[in-house]
């Protein structure tokens, strides 16, 4: 494990301005005891401490610089905060959406029904091209990968769209939990994803790793600080308790055909 560099710049910054343990609290706002744990390396101080603390010996972003430094070093690798290698690093790969079928188990016409309404064809990309490639994102990921997949989205994800998009969607998932490789849990109308405002996706690692990302206005953002796994983990489990079971789920799938 590498060696965190924010403790020692911190003891280093303090003696070189002159201060004590004790004086630095007094004029970053905090205790002593604290000062001594962040420079112990025992504890590390958040974001606004680290600036205070900068500002008071004169460190000039040294300081956090070192501690942003700390911060992505225990979080993801570089290479691995991309999505798509992601998916192709990835063993389980856990769904959670609250709106729509996820992009992975989209069928071509749930896919142009979504990219149309976006009105992507104002920016002149070629509709048919992005539905190709999102539709064949999961057979490229069986001839590699081959992850597992859980997803859970509400019934009405399928249900509000038009009639033939619902069959070939529906047929589509059936045909997916057919492989053994996916499982569909359907959060019945009347029933809402609490805490889930936006698509969410946990990696499961061959090594053992994990790492998670969400769907924003601006793209999807992989989290590299993995301080904040266990609560969005949490919200998987969660949604999964508000979701129907797989073969109930299944059935479900069937009546919409």
């Amino acid at each position: 494990m590498t060696a965190k560099q924010f403790p020692a710049r911190l003891a280093k910054a303090r003696e070189l301005a002159g201060l004590t343990q004790r004086q630095l609290a007094a004029r970053a706002g905090t205790s002593s005891a604290s000062v001594s744990r962040w420079e112990a390396g025992k504890t590390t101080p958040q974001r606004d401490n680290v600036q205070i603390l900068d500002d008071a010996v004169k460190a000039y972003g040294a300081l956090l610089k070192a501690w942003v430094g700390d911060r992505e070093g225990a979080g993801l690798p570089a290479y691995m905060r991309d999505l798509g290698r992601l998916e192709e690093l990835a063993r389980l790969i856990e769904l959670v959406s609250p709106l729509l079928v996820p992009g992975l188990l989209q069928s071509p016409s749930y896919t142009r029904l979504i990219f149309e309404e976006g009105l992507l064809s104002e920016t002149g990309a070629d509709l048919e091209e992005l539905v190709a490639l999102r539709c064949g994102r999961y057979e490229k990921l069986r001839s590699t990968n081959d992850p597992k997949v859980v997803a859970v989205f509400p019934e009405t994800a399928l249900t509000l769209v038009p009639e033939e998009v619902r069959v070939e969607q529906a047929r589509h998932l059936v045909e997916l939990t057919d492989t053994g490789r996916v499982r569909v849990h359907l959060v019945p109308s009347g029933s809402l994803l609490l805490g889930v405002t936006s698509m969410l996706l946990v990696f499961h690692m061959h090594d053992g790793g994990t790492a998670v990302s969400s769907d924003h206005v601006d793209g999807n953002v992989v989290y590299a600080d993995s301080d904040g796994y266990p609560r969005l983990q949490g919200l998987v489990k969660q949604a999964l308790g508000a979701a129907l079971p797989a073969g109930q789920s299944r059935k479900v799938l069937e009546e919409l055909l």
